[in-house]
């Protein structure tokens, strides 16, 4: 399954469900969990991004699309050929704005994410880490305020690959047994 067709399938089953999240803060979240705890569980993320999760039924296809796209997700974080793709729309037909918001939002849910896993204090963290961190912070900040020029365009992709890197980055830094196992 390609990246484009598992973020669709997976937007569209949150959608039907009228989930309150997106695929980029879902993936965001998931990459944030899995950089400090490679075995946390799926349905924590749900029940961490879904407040009323207790009373909420997951339908047998919402399950197992958020089964695959976890393990889509896992699979990428540990890849040695260091293969992972933020799922943020990337089509340029999508306007520049709308690319940054996801981005950022992704960012956001990034580091919701490192905090639910267990990061309680990132001063404690590694001075290259913990600037990483704060880089990540500082994106999640962005507004999608758009005035359509090419260098844009240019800055927005290399902003995606830092952000792509950074994240592989700070898994190492904070469980670098995972990359033998």
């Amino acid at each position: 399954m390609t990246n484009t067709s598992l973020f669709e399938q997976t937007q569209a089953a949150l959608q039907t469900e009228e989930f309150a999240i997106t695929t980029p803060e879902l993936h965001g979240f998931l990459c944030g969990v899995l950089s400090i705890d490679i075995s946390y569980p799926v349905h924590n993320s749900i029940a961490v991004l879904a407040p009323d999760y207790e009373n909420v039924v997951l339908s047998e296809t919402l399950n197992a699309q958020l089964n695959a796209f976890y393990e889509h997700v896992k699979s990428q974080m540990i890849d040695p050929q260091l293969q992972l793709t933020l799922m943020i729309p990337d089509d340029e037909e999508i306007d520049l704005s709308t690319r940054v918001n996801a981005l950022a939002a992704w960012c956001d849910c990034y580091l919701y994410g490192l905090a639910n896993a267990g990061l309680q204090d990132a001063s404690q963290l590694p001075q290259d880490t913990l600037e990483i961190v704060q880089d990540l912070s500082r994106i999640a900040q962005l507004d999608g305020a758009d005035t359509g020029e090419e260098e844009e365009e240019l800055s927005y992709v290399e902003l995606m690959e830092y952000v792509r890197m950074a994240v592989l980055l700070v898994a190492e830094e904070l469980q670098p047994i995972k990359m033998t196992t």
